[in-house]
């Protein structure tokens, strides 16, 4: 016998019932949900979007991608760091390439917001 056929079940779908959420509140969302939803009228409606941008100012956009930039610098660095602390585990590992990727899709935001303001 397997340590994993050993395992007692018997509790299981006791506490799979005792988690499950009532039913009534699936109603009541459903069926606000169904009272909330547009009819043809609303969605026919003129919406004025000429100064939806109007209140952007792209200093603070370049400045905002530059920060996310220097913050995903400073994760990789704490995840390579915490990686020689922790003897690197796999949770390391991950915790690196995840902390990499972000840095490199950081580096490409900034990238493209530059050369579009420029």
């Amino acid at each position: 016998m397997s340590s994993i056929s050993a395992i007692n079940t018997s509790a299981y779908p006791g506490l799979a019932e005792s988690v499950a959420p009532p039913q009534s509140s699936y109603v009541q969302q459903n069926s606000a949900l169904q009272t909330a939803s547009i009819t043809p009228q609303e969605s026919n409606s003129n919406v004025d979007l000429s100064s939806y941008y109007s209140e952007v100012m792209p200093g603070d956009l370049l400045q905002s991608v530059s920060e996310n930039v220097v913050q995903a610098a400073h994760d990789l660095d704490n995840a390579l760091s915490n990686a020689l602390q922790n003897g690197y585990s796999v949770q390391d590992a991950v915790n690196i390439q995840l902390a990499k990727t972000a840095y490199e899709a950081n580096c490409r935001v900034a990238k493209t917001t530059f050369e579009l303001s420029v």
